[in-house]
């Protein structure tokens, strides 16, 4: 049987490492990979690209093929996106685009049905921007509106894995890199009784597998998402209890009512307004239609496992963290430290 092609654009993140070692077992597939970075080794089936998604003399260079399947994990800015669709429809039999479960309206349950920010928010100066919940629902538009019908729009939430670990609106960059280096860390107390849901990128990632395998899935818009859900107070003990036992860390944490100073930036404070002030919680049923039966990860044990794999790693000195906002720092050093006075 002759080999399928895939390319997988923006692949080395928590869903796309993932689905890259799913795919690595499977030979019926030939897989291409893009990154920006070289230390990047073939192995089995796998081949690795040099260079930028976002660049579009790089995206005509590969799009200049034909694949069976491309699955797009990027993030693009809007006119992008606009620019570039179409080839990559031309060049794909499937064209997997990753949009968001961001896009999403405040309601009780999401699934699929559930109306979005871009039609619902009567909030004009939002509106205005292309902030990421709106944009991916743009961009999902591009793909509706146009004349062709081989792409899947897919929608994860918050994804984790060893190497992305999420708190509220901060990245580990924010919140871990801080608590590792014995770092002080302000949260927005209202967050942290919020229901949330984290899914696994693993189990994300075999979805996407799954619906790469399932024809019937052009054309549809899908939600993969673990229905399990907790608390940010929930997730941040787990984190404190984790960091006590490996490293006998104590985390001095401070709450506050108002963060708009550390919100700014963050999507200009539109990431804690219209996501995580909210409950967030799913039900997958078209998941289970289009991706079969996934075996989620329970989120709590599943952060503790990352998180200890990540520790170790630290541990052993590699380099876990991506780059560090000076900005941020500046602003949350400045603001811890006018806590500790006025403790003192």
């Amino acid at each position: 049987m002759q080999e399928k092609s895939i390319l997988i654009l923006g692949g080395t993140g928590a869903m796309g490492t993932s689905l890259v070692e799913i795919l690595s077992h499977d030979d019926k597939y030939s897989v291409f990979v893009t990154t920006r970075q070289s230390n990047h080794n073939d192995y089995k089936n796998i081949k690795y690209i040099i260079g930028n998604a976002r660049e579009e003399a790089f995206i005509q260079q590969v799009c200049s093929k034909k694949y069976d399947v491309i699955v797009d994990f990027m993030n693009y800015n809007l006119d992008e996106f606009e620019n570039y669709h179409t080839a990559l429809l031309n060049a794909a039999d499937h064209y997997l685009f990753l949009s968001s479960c961001r896009v999403f309206s405040n309601a009780e349950l999401i699934d699929e049905s559930t109306p979005r920010l871009l039609e619902t928010t009567n909030d004009t100066e939002f509106l205005k921007t292309n902030r990421y919940a709106l944009r991916k629902a743009r961009e999902e538009d591009i793909l509706t509106n146009s004349p062709y019908n081989n792409w899947t729009i897919i929608r994860p939430y918050i994804t984790y894995s060893n190497r992305r670990l999420q708190l509220g609106i901060y990245e580990k960059e924010e919140w871990l890199y801080r608590l590792l280096n014995n770092r002080p860390l302000i949260l927005r107390k209202e967050i942290l009784d919020k229901y949330t849901t984290l899914t696994y990128g693993k189990d994300v990632a075999l979805g996407i597998y799954n619906i790469i395998n399932n024809e019937k899935s052009l054309g549809q818009k899908i939600n993969i998402v673990t229905e399990e859900y907790t608390t940010w107070q929930d997730i941040l003990d787990k984190y404190k209890e984790v960091l006590n036992r490996e490293l006998n860390i104590e985390p001095e944490i401070y709450y506050e009512e108002n963060l708009d100073e550390i919100e700014m930036l963050f999507e200009g404070g539109y990431n804690t307004k219209y996501d995580r002030l909210w409950n967030r919680r799913f039900k997958n049923d078209k998941t289970k239609e289009y991706c079969g039966d996934i075996d989620y990860k329970k989120p709590l044990p599943g952060i503790e496992q990352c998180l200890v794999e990540l520790i170790n790693d630290w541990k052993k000195g590699k380099e876990v963290f991506r780059t560090i906002n000076s900005e941020y720092e500046d602003k949350m050093n400045n603001l811890c430290n006018q806590k500790t006075k006025r403790k003192r």
